[in-house]
């Protein structure tokens, strides 16, 4: 994203495109504002996660859809979108540590 200090992966501003490569449908600020909340969510999810994981001895991909999965309701703020990409984010977050 332009001259902004926060780095927005690639996979979070093809949520922005129709296709891959194309340009974004959201204005810059926007596109940052959605990536910070949706990085911090994951953030704040991925304690409880492992948490989850240790006690019911599975792995992060079982774990990580049940705890995002009211995100993309009407209560969780996201769209569906958004939801996936968080969940995939704490999965990563969760496998490394």
């Amino acid at each position: 994203m332009d001259d902004q200090q926060i780095h927005v992966p690639e996979s979070f501003l093809d949520l922005f495109r129709r296709r891959r490569g194309d340009r974004r449908q959201e204005p810059a600020h926007r596109v940052l504002a959605r990536y910070e909340s949706c990085e911090d969510l994951a953030q704040a999810l991925c304690l409880q996660g492992r948490s989850l994981c240790l006690d019911l001895g599975v792995m992060p991909a079982d774990v990580a859809p049940r705890m995002t999965q009211g995100l993309s309701g009407p209560e969780g703020g996201l769209a569906p979108e958004e939801a996936d990409w968080v969940t995939t984010r704490l999965i990563e977050l969760m496998e490394n540590p």
